[in-house]
């Protein structure tokens, strides 16, 4: 009976020809969307609503209602779209911002939906955004990596994270530590060149900060302490960009400028995110980085992931071209091995149990010897765990 009351509504208010936009009226659309809206029927909803936008009917109610029914398929961008709309003539509408702010969390944008919390009823507001500043996750991450050649052992990176909030100033930190014995005959400046033990420590420190609901600003620093033997160097990093959010993308330009074993660099990078479908079922990350460092160079990382399940996330990511004093995912990972990479590839899986996400990836990595046209594979095994608190 509910199928066929839902047929007969839309057949009789999805008109077709030149006279559509007269016979959408303001009455009409509201009562027929309103109907829908308590038959629960979400898509015969929306499909409603775009006709009735397209007849000339477009009015805050209409959008109030498409945009909860987005929310309930999973098309949260959509949902935004519409819920913005609303807040162009009411823009104190609480449960706009509410909404607004839900869509964000489910796009993985947690920063972002901080922007419509001091709209929204005290009510609706999460227990845990109500502190002023919190410890909001804890974390580690471990990568063992093997290369296929003797003069460089194994490696491993341990990273631990801290992630929390002071008011409205959003931080993430970690302490790193890399650890690497190799052996290369070409440093006849270093003594014992032939073991020598890279012991390298790392601090790392990013903060967001919303200007409105869609404008962040970003800064970060990264300092890594490197001894080579009779050789210590104190990298400094620097990052600052500004990040955009729209509801089906977001674009991020950025800098990065400091100093890699004691010779300056500069790191321009604009990355372009895209939510095709308005959900994290398929997401991609492209990012152009034009580097400045005795010379000018080009790298394109592209990142795609796919949803398995409610609870299981697969991404792949490439970069392409040869690069050395490279740095990634906001300066965090920086690559400035004496080997240049020639190629980067990877795989990673993501779960999430309730508050705990974990990963385990895997990279592949094709490298030039120091000071020689040879090259060799670099093999990746990286786990990680997140508490969410």
């Amino acid at each position: 009976m509910r199928t066929l009351l839902i047929s007969l509504l839309l057949a009789i208010s999805l008109p077709v020809g030149l006279r559509a936009q007269e016979l959408f009226t303001y009455s009409r659309s509201d009562s027929i969307s309103y109907a829908l809206y308590q038959q629960g029927a979400w898509k015969e909803l929306i499909q409603f609503g775009k006709a009735s936008i397209a007849g000339g009917q477009d009015f805050p109610l209409l959008r109030q209602r498409m945009g909860y029914a987005s929310f309930m398929t999973q098309n949260y961008s959509a949902c935004i779209q519409h819920y913005e709309r609303v807040l162009r003539e009411d823009a104190f509408n609480q449960t706009a911002h509410t909404y607004i702010y839900w869509s964000r969390i489910n796009l993985n944008q947690p920063e972002m939906a901080r922007a419509e919390i001091k709209f929204m009823a005290a009510a609706d507001i999460p227990q845990v955004q109500q502190k002023a500043s919190r410890i909001h996750s804890v974390g580690a991450e471990y990568s063992h990596k093997q290369p296929s050649i003797s003069e460089r052992g194994n490696a491993s990176y341990t990273r631990l994270l801290l992630g929390a909030r002071l008011g409205e100033v959003h931080m993430d930190q970690s302490f790193a530590f890399y650890k690497q014995t190799i052996s290369e005959s070409l440093l006849t400046a270093v003594n014992n060149n032939n073991k020598i033990a890279i012991n390298q420590v790392e601090y790392y420190n990013r903060i967001h900060i919303n200007l409105n609901r869609h404008w962040q600003l970003k800064a970060a620093w990264h300092y890594l302490y490197t001894p080579f033997n009779n050789f210590k160097y104190n990298n400094n990093l620097l990052l600052a960009g500004v990040k955009y959010y729209d509801s089906y993308f977001d674009l991020q330009a950025d800098a990065i400028v400091g100093k890699l074993t004691d010779t300056s660099l500069q790191q321009y990078n604009l990355q372009l995110g895209l939510y095709p479908l308005g959900n994290l079922k398929l997401y991609s990350f492209s990012t152009g980085m034009l580097r400045q460092q005795t010379g000018s160079a080009f790298n394109f990382k592209q990142v795609l992931g796919v949803q398995l399940s409610p609870a299981i996330w697969l991404e792949g990511n490439i970069t392409a071209g040869r690069f050395h004093n490279l740095a990634e995912n906001d300066a965090l990972y920086v690559y400035h091995a004496i080997d240049p990479n020639t190629a980067k590839a990877g795989i990673t899986t993501y779960i999430l149990l309730k508050q705990i996400q974990l990963q385990l990836g895997y990279t592949h990595e094709k490298r030039a010897l120091y000071g020689t046209n040879n090259t060799f594979t670099q093999q990746s095994i990286t786990g990680g765990l997140i508490w969410k608190l």
